[in-house]
């Protein structure tokens, strides 16, 4: 059996005000290509399928017109995850529907009174072969029924931990109970494990000060693989070759492209193979930096491309004049489009003012807070306590469902 593990598609993302609809039919095209190509059996997509609560029209119809072409491929399971992007009932909303082809959406935990009945856990049964998938959506603290609104900042903290842990080991042995002997055991998570690599931007921490605590021994030794969504570069985990994230098809901001955009191919067998699949890169994105001199001529190194290019220019000359107007003059007349500009020398002379200097996309809720905090004449104790009842409020706003 052949089994495809992507994440993060965050369909109806743009870039930097780009909007992104031609690379999504891109990538869904050629997707739909290698799972028709290699056979493909399974599809798991591990979380953060949309990139908004209320995705467009034009992002829901780019995910079900893929949904149904896979009908007509060797796909023969598809199960997706809700990530901490998603909303949980919309995302679920067509989830009896789409179960009738065989495409099993997931977007809260299940509280059964039979163990047996969780939705979570989804036995397969193809080629002769069993799988049992447990396809964990993002965690929500409402989810984790140990946590109380009373608790102080660590001990919630590590209770998240802790519950996290409970979860997956209460899947695991009801699984196991139900599985053959030679069954494989997959699990999905939406999360971030401590020793992955964040990028720059992008990301965003998902539990309250728990994201260097959460280690991959949270996942039971009997899991033969782990396929997580949140983290948007390809990587393992702690060095183990079976916790992976695949991480998103196409890049959510210029510092991702330190890696190129992969997912994960497993295929079963006497033992179980991992290989990473590298996809095309749709819409060239790249970042230059330097002076003036170097900057003008990676641009025109550029244009002789003639393919379009979104650009994030950084400059580090020393020399003061109306940068922009001589780079737009630049690329006049080429398929090259400046979409983020930084001028190091001004950040450097203007360092204190850096946090209103940053472009709007750089700062994220937390950078803010904690910069104010910085500069308020409060003691360090009562900084502590604001901090942590900032991270319980931006918690709850980010577990509210829009579509409840």
């Amino acid at each position: 059996m052949k089994i495809l593990h992507t994440s993060d598609w965050h369909i109806g993302s743009t870039f930097y005000g780009k909007k992104r609809y031609r690379e999504y039919n891109n990538f869904f095209a050629w997707l739909h290509n290698f799972i028709q190509e290699n056979q493909i059996d399974i599809l798991l997509i591990s979380g953060d399928i949309f990139d908004t609560a209320l995705p467009g029209n034009t992002a829901q119809e780019q995910y079900y017109s893929f949904l149904i072409g896979l009908q007509k491929t060797s796909c023969k399971h598809v199960i997706i995850t809700a990530g901490n992007h998603d909303s949980p009932s919309f995302l679920t909303a067509p989830k009896n529907l789409l179960k009738s082809l065989n495409i099993h959406v997931i977007g809260t935990i299940s509280q059964p009174a039979d163990e047996q009945s969780y939705d979570e856990i989804i036995g397969i049964n193809e080629n002769n072969e069993e799988i049992i998938i447990l396809a964990v959506p993002f965690l929500r603290e409402r989810d984790l029924q140990t946590i109380s609104i009373t608790d102080d900042y660590d001990t919630r903290a590590e209770k998240i931990v802790q519950a996290i842990k409970n979860y997956y080991a209460k899947l695991t042995q009801t699984a196991l109970a139900m599985k053959k002997e030679k069954s494989l055991l997959l699990a999905m998570g939406h999360l971030a494990i401590a020793g992955s690599v964040l990028e720059e931007e992008g990301e965003r921490e998902l539990y309250i000060g728990s994201l260097a605590q959460i280690s991959a021994a949270i996942f039971p030794k009997e899991i033969d693989y782990v396929a997580l969504g949140h983290i948007h570069s390809a990587q393992k985990i702690a060095n183990c070759e079976h916790i992976r994230y695949a991480g998103s098809p196409l890049a959510m901001s210029f510092s991702e492209k330190s890696s190129a955009k992969k997912m994960i191919l497993l295929e079963t067998g006497n033992e179980l193979k991992i290989q990473e699949i590298q996809i095309p890169e749709f819409q060239k994105t790249l970042k230059i930096s330097g002076d003036l001199a170097i900057i003008r001529k990676k641009i025109e190194e550029l244009k002789t491309l003639d393919t379009s290019v979104w650009l994030e220019v950084e400059y580090k000359g020393e020399e003061e004049f109306n940068l922009k107007d001589i780079l737009y003059e630049c690329i006049k007349n080429s398929k090259i489009e400046i979409l983020k500009f930084k001028n190091q020398n001004l950040l450097n002379k203007y360092a204190y003012q850096e946090s209103t200097e940053k472009n709007l996309e750089d700062l994220t809720p937390d950078t803010i807070f904690e910069n104010i905090l910085i500069n308020s004449p409060y003691a360090e104790k009562n900084k502590q306590a604001l901090l942590a009842c900032y991270h319980e409020i931006l918690s709850q706003l980010q577990e509210e469902d829009s579509n409840e």
